[in-house]
């Protein structure tokens, strides 16, 4: 169990170790999504277009953003001087 948690945590980490904000609203949102598939096909429930389209462009923008971050060139950091 120790490592399924390791992966998730993994997942929704950045390169720095640290949760990304944009990665776990992309992944609520995409559970969303499957659950809102499953209603239509299990229950018959219908779910307004404008609102699946709006969490679907949630959802691209959230990955599509993170995608982009991977191989935007990174700055370098310059130290702070204590002189001020």
């Amino acid at each position: 169990m120790g490592k399924v948690l390791d992966y998730i945590k993994g997942i929704l980490a950045d390169g720095s170790g640290a949760p990304s904000s944009k990665r776990v609203i992309s992944v609520i949102f995409s559970m969303l999504i499957g659950g809102a598939f499953v209603a239509n096909l299990g229950w018959g429930l219908s779910v307004d277009d404008n609102l699946l389209d709006a969490v679907m462009l949630v959802v691209i923008a959230g990955l599509g953003i993170t995608g982009i971050e991977k191989f935007a060139p990174r700055k370098p950091q310059e130290p702070e001087s204590g002189m001020d």
